[in-house]
Parts: C-alpha cells; structure tokens; sequence
C-alpha cells in the first residue's frame, strides 16, 4: 500500500468517485473556495472529521490538527481519502498556510502508511489518499 497525493481534474474525480466503496471508504470532501484562512479550515476539519479530544473541545491549532490527524480512531474504516475541490483557490491570499497543510498531508500519509506501526501499540496502517482536484 502506498499513500499519495493525486492532482486531478474535476472530471477525473467524478470518475473516480462512483468506484470507491462507502462501506469501506470514509471520505472528506472540502471546497478550496471556501477555505480561505486556517480558521476555515479548522472549522471544515472539525465539522468532517468529527475531531475533538475528550474534554470535546481541540485546539484548533496546526499542532492539534497534526495530533487528530494521526489519531482518528473515531473513524472505523481502514482507508480514508481527502478530496479538496477547487484546490488552486484554496488560502488564495495565505501561501504559508497552503504550505503548512500540505505539508502536514504528507506527513499524514507517511504516518498512516507506515510510522503508525512504531509510534502506536498495536499500530495498524490505514489507506489514506489526498485528491487535490482542479
């Protein structure tokens, strides 16, 4: 298994999308235009992902997102796919934080496909693929 990051077009996803099993695929679709700011972010992450601690709250920071992100065993699937829509448009006006999400996806995806059987007892890897879609 191999986690990766996939740039594809609009009609290539909705190729894409009718062949992915629900019952084993838990899926999050975000709209690039509507994520302007990290703090629209956090607020799509949250509302997908369901993230919270169990105080119910996170921190709404990269550091906490990171640290949900390599958790999620709220999520009983084993794979996972990230589609990002309209993602040229995404933090249109904030690079660094484009920089940063990214970054952390990588990091997201080499945890899931492999770290996760050293960092965590009884660790099992998960299928995670990221669609940046244009």
């Amino acid at each position: 298994m191999k986690n990766e990051i996939f740039n594809i077009t609009e009609r290539q996803f909705a190729d894409i999308k009718p062949t992915i099993n629900l019952n084993e695929t838990f899926i999050v679709e975000l709209n690039g235009k509507e994520i302007q700011n990290k703090t629209q972010l956090f607020d799509a992450m949250e509302k997908k992902y369901d993230l919270h601690t169990s105080d119910g709250t996170w921190g709404r920071n990269w550091d906490a997102l990171d640290d949900l992100m390599r958790d999620l065993n709220w999520i009983p699937q084993q794979k996972h796919i990230l589609a990002v829509h309209s993602y040229s448009k995404m933090f249109s006006h904030d690079k660094k934080s484009k920089e940063i999400f990214v970054d952390g996806l990588k990091m997201y995806l080499e945890f899931w496909e492999k770290d996760v059987l050293y960092c965590v007892v009884e660790g099992k890897t998960k299928e995670f693929t990221v669609y940046l879609i244009d």
